[in-house]
């Protein structure tokens, strides 16, 4: 009974777990940083998206959460903490309709899109563009970096026994990256 057991649970672990494991991850590209009228502007984007892709294509509805945060680097102490922007992306596929929903939210603004074209809708759910992050005049001068953590989130419930759900994760993919460090001000 106890063999029976351990390769039951080693079965259902392997057929969650094994879907997740591919040979290409996915990678942030970016973040790419400008000041624009003493703004901080952040770009990046998601490349190697080919399972998430999969999942999107087949009718899953998926939530992707970028998280872009301004810290300022310290030499002996911990780094600071400065601003944050989370911008939550949503698609679904309407089967009656035959397109893409997509709605954006970035904690004032909320749109909705609607795509025909997959290429077109790829592009627009794993970029975020022109994120205005903290304006340079509001900061004090030193070194400062940006990091971006990109999760994924399925957001329908599998069919599965109640105990079941507690091993599955909330989230299916989670990613960070962080820039080179840039000087803002005059150090002294």
């Amino acid at each position: 009974m106890k063999k029976q057991l351990i390769v039951l649970i080693s079965f259902i672990s392997f057929f969650f777990t094994a879907p997740y494991a591919s040979a290409v991850t996915p990678r942030i590209m970016g973040p790419e940083m400008e000041i624009i009228n003493n703004n901080i502007i952040v770009n990046l984007y998601i490349d190697n998206i080919t399972e998430l892709e999969t999942h999107i294509k087949s009718g899953i509805e998926k939530e992707i959460i970028f998280t872009v945060e301004l810290l300022r680097a310290w030499r002996f102490w911990p780094d600071e903490f400065v601003v944050s922007k989370k911008i939550a992306k949503v698609i679904r596929y309407d089967n009656l309709r035959e397109q893409y929903r997509a709605t954006y939210y970035d904690g004032v603004i909320r749109r909705e899109n609607h795509f025909k074209d997959y290429n077109s809708m790829r592009d627009w759910i794993f970029t975020a563009d022109s994120i205005n992050l903290a304006n340079v005049k509001e900061l004090e001068p030193g070194d400062y970096y940006i990091r971006v953590v990109v999760e994924s989130k399925s957001l329908e419930q599998l069919p599965l026994l109640g105990f079941l759900m507690h091993f599955i994760p909330e989230v299916e993919m989670s990613l960070a990256k962080e820039s080179i460090p840039f000087v803002i001000g005059d150090r002294q």
